[in-house]
C-alpha cells in the first residue's frame, strides 16, 4: 500500500508540472537585444571643439559599448566605397574616400539601442557633403547610405520602427535647407525635400517669390502614426506646419 501511495504522489506531481508548464506562458529572454533596457548615449572624444577624432556609445555605467576612431573609420570608408553607384564629388572634385579628418556632431540611437547613426563630411567651395553612417552597437558591423546628402546633418530623428531616420540638413546658405529620410534597413536613400518641395505648394507659379530665393528652414521633426511631421517658414516668415509620408509623396499642410 505504501508503494502505491508514493507512485500516486509521483504521477500528481508530474501531472500537475505539466499542467503548470502548459499553461504558464514562458518567455524567451531577448538575448539578440539585451542592450534595449540599457541607457546609452553618443560621447566625442574630444568633447570640447567641433574636429572629433572618436565616436562613443557608453552606457549609464559608463561601459562602452561601440567604440571608433576616426582613422579606423578611414579605412573601413576606403574598403566600402563601392557602395555608390557614381564617385562622390564635392565643389567640382571627387571626394578622398579615406581622408575624413573628423566627425560630424550629430549622431542618435535607435530605441531599440540597437543602431547608431552619424556621418562624416567634406566640404569644398561653400559645398558640404555628408556621408551617412548605420553602425550596429553590438557587433561593431557597419553600413553607409548609398548616397552622399547635400549639406551638413544637423539632427537625426529614427521613426518610431528604427527603420527610418529623417535629419536636417545646413548648408552655406542656411540651416534646415534640406530635409533627408533614409531607409536604414536596406541603407538606401528615401527622399529629400527642398524648397521647390516647400514652394510647389505654397507657390507653384512663383507669383510671391522665385525659386532659389526662399529658405525653408526644416525643423521641429517628429515621427507619429508612419508620418514625418514638421515645419517650416512661411512665405510671410510665419510658421507653418507640415507632414509627409514614409515614401516623401504626399505632402501636406496641417491646420
Amino acid at each position: 500500500m505504501k508503494t502505491l501511495y508514493i507512485a500516486l504522489f509521483i504521477i500528481s506531481v508530474v501531472l500537475v508540472g505539466g499542467w503548470y508548464y502548459t499553461t504558464t506562458e514562458y518567455e524567451e529572454p531577448d538575448v539578440e537585444n539585451e542592450l534595449v533596457e540599457k541607457d546609452l548615449r553618443v560621447e566625442f572624444i574630444p568633447e570640447g571643439g567641433i574636429e572629433s577624432q572618436e565616436i562613443r556609445v557608453v552606457s549609464e555605467e559608463d561601459e562602452i559599448m561601440f567604440q571608433l576612431t576616426i582613422d579606423e573609420l578611414n579605412q573601413w570608408t576606403q574598403e566600402n566605397w563601392d557602395v555608390f553607384e557614381e564617385e562622390p564629388e564635392v565643389g567640382g572634385r571627387e571626394v578622398d574616400s579615406g581622408g575624413f579628418g573628423f566627425f560630424d556632431r550629430a549622431a542618435a540611437i535607435s530605441h531599440d539601442n540597437r543602431s547608431m547613426i552619424f556621418s562624416v563630411s567634406d566640404y569644398a567651395v561653400a559645398t558640404t557633403v555628408s556621408f551617412v553612417i548605420v553602425a550596429d552597437i553590438k557587433s561593431g558591423e557597419m553600413n553607409m547610405i548609398n548616397k552622399p546628402a547635400p549639406g551638413s546633418v544637423e539632427d537625426y530623428f529614427w521613426s518610431e520602427d528604427n527603420n527610418l531616420v529623417a535629419y536636417t540638413l545646413g548648408t552655406a546658405r542656411a540651416g534646415g535647407d534640406f530635409l533627408g529620410v533614409d531607409n536604414v534597413v536596406d541603407f538606401e536613400r528615401g527622399f529629400i525635400l527642398n524648397e521647390e518641395d516647400i514652394l510647389e505648394v505654397l507657390d507653384p507659379d512663383q507669383e510671391v517669390v522665385e525659386i532659389g530665393q526662399f529658405m525653408p528652414v526644416f525643423k521641429d521633426l517628429e515621427w507619429s502614426e508612419n508620418r514625418l511631421y514638421f515645419a517650416t517658414e512661411h512665405l510671410e516668415n510665419d510658421r507653418i506646419n507640415w507632414s509627409v509620408d514614409r515614401e516623401g509623396t504626399d505632402l501636406r499642410i496641417e491646420d
